[in-house]
């Protein structure tokens, strides 16, 4: 029998790019038919991607939307990819934008109040009008699926819309819903303030509703909980969350697992080697290859050279200056937010670029303005030094030499659910520096990598000192540290075998719902 899979998610790589969350779906709509397993994708119809989209694939669905109160009109239009299917629904709240949670620079210069880098004002909208919308389109084409694996909060509200509401009577019963929760934080989890505005667009039932709140919030987690498997994007990730470790950053949501001990499987993420491998440079989008097994690293500095000239291309977004480029060099790309640890990362590169002058620093990221003016700040007050450069732009194959051209990648995360650049920075031979914390306890400390804890030890300075003192002293042990980091994502974190050994197992295990024990008072 022929297994079918559909993913449901507001991020595809290729396609609909933001965080880690659009490697993730990739890398598992390639990998599921490796396995055996027919795989659908299902994503919003952004207004950037409707030419795209309508010059490639072709018109399967339009109708209305089985909303109780907003009944908009919808259509579906359906890409082959290789050996997947695309389904993008459209629908009005997402016809108009250019990116897929924030204002861009376009929109602020249209409406001044629309800053930069905010949040859409109707996002929860576009999150609950996507997932009637994916409902919808299943049951007019009577494509009723077996499983469904949704992405993070966005698609939370999902099995209770299919599983409760009168208007699908009982279509989905036999349905399998899993979610795989990216991210826990608030905010992350895309939950709504309890009011009559938005259960009138969560569309169910107020006694269904009623049991998604948390802390006075419906929360779209806390209802795939009692229609879905929940799972996590690492074990340790999974283990912070129900221990209490995390709590600090995922505020009542880890108290509120462990009160009403709902199982949270933890499943680390895999990679997709396939485009990332130095060795094939086309493959890879790199001008030249190299060699990690080999300690062929001719490729890497010939990736260094064409960085630093394209770089002089782009005056607008880069501040500083990098000198003559042979110095160890200390790489970043990402985005700028507490979560990502910019205050350590911050107060590492100020430290360095006085103290320790054979170390240089890049930085390629967006985010929050206020981290994105410090490190403008910061370079400009170091052009002298020539070895801080700021990149405040994300381009895919920019970022892709700044992986090939560093020797080391830092990621000072004051927590993270699984961590990918970490996986993508060893492939390419530049060690990761990592804060031990979720996902990142998979880099093992002068072994594929460097970690710390922080507040034990000298934390983030003492790694850095210690790859700083290999690299100056040990060129040996350096091929080393490269070559077993290499090794270790080609045999541990393919997915295909993360798949056939993990997600398979919990995917089709078989769970009566609701599984709640207990409730938190709200």
């Amino acid at each position: 029998m022929v297994r079918e899979i559909w993913l449901v998610t507001r991020e595809l790589g290729g396609w609909a790019e933001a965080g880690g969350i659009k490697d993730v779906v990739h890398d598992q709509s390639r990998a599921f038919p490796q396995i055996g397993w027919k795989t659908h994708v299902v994503l919003p119809l952004y207004g950037f991607l409707r030419g795209r989209v309508q010059k490639e694939g072709r018109l399967m669905w339009f109708g209305p939307s089985l909303h109780p109160t907003r009944p908009v009109n919808l259509e579906t239009w359906v890409v082959e990819e290789g050996n997947h299917t695309l389904h993008f629904v459209r629908s009005p709240a997402f016809d108009d934008k250019e990116s897929l949670y924030t204002y861009t620079v376009s929109d602020e210069v249209k409406n001044p109040r629309n800053l930069r880098g905010a949040g859409f004002f109707d996002g929860f909208e576009m999150n609950l009008e996507f997932q009637w919308a994916v409902a919808t389109y299943w049951d007019k084409t009577q494509n009723i699926p077996c499983q469904v694996l949704g992405h993070d909060g966005h698609t939370g509200f999902l099995p209770a819309i299919c599983r409760t509401h009168v208007k699908f009577e009982s279509r989905y019963s036999r349905t399998i819903f899993s979610l795989l929760i990216h991210n826990a934080g608030p905010g992350y989890r895309q939950e709504m303030e309890d009011s009559p505005f938005h259960r009138d667009l969560l569309g169910l039932a107020a006694s269904e509703a009623q049991l998604s709140l948390l802390d006075h919030h419906l929360d779209p987690m806390v209802s795939a909980s009692r229609h879905a498997k929940l799972a996590t994007v690492s074990e340790n990730y999974a283990n912070e969350l129900k221990t209490g470790k995390n709590d600090r950053w995922s505020g009542s949501f880890g108290k509120w697992l462990r009160s009403t001990k709902v199982p949270l499987k933890g499943i680390t993420n895999g990679i997709d080697t396939d485009d990332k491998d130095p060795r094939d440079p086309d493959s890879a989008g790199l001008p030249a290859g190299f060699d990690p097994l080999r300690g062929d690293w001719e490729g890497k500095g010939v990736c260094r050279r064409i960085l630093r000239d394209r770089l002089l291309l782009k005056p607008a977004t880069v501040h500083g200056r990098l000198g003559p480029w042979k110095d160890a060099l200390y790489v970043m790309q990402g985005r700028l937010t507490a979560q990502k640890g910019v205050d350590s990362l911050f107060d590492l590169i100020s430290k360095a670029l006085v103290e320790r002058p054979k170390a240089s620093f890049l930085v390629m990221a967006q985010g929050e303005r206020h981290y994105e003016e410090r490190l403008i700040h910061l370079a400009r007050n170091s052009v002298a030094t020539g070895r801080f450069l700021f990149i405040n732009t994300f381009e895919e194959s920019l970022a892709r030499l700044v992986f090939a051209a560093g020797d080391f990648f830092l990621m000072p995360s004051e927590y993270e659910p699984c961590g990918l650049t970490d996986l993508k920075a060893q492939l390419m031979g530049t060690l990761p520096i990592v804060h031990r914390v979720g996902g990142l306890v998979k880099v093992l400390d002068e072994k594929t990598g460097f970690s710390y804890i922080k507040n034990q030890g000298s934390g983030f300075w003492g790694a850095f000192l210690r790859s700083l003192h290999v690299w100056e002293n040990d060129p040996d042990k350096l091929f080393a540290l490269r070559r077993q980091a290499f090794v270790a994502v080609l045999e541990e974190f393919q997915w295909p075998r993360i798949l056939e050994e993990h997600y398979v197992p919990w995917l089709t295990e078989q769970v009566r719902f609701p599984i709640l024990t207990m409730r938190m008072p709200t």
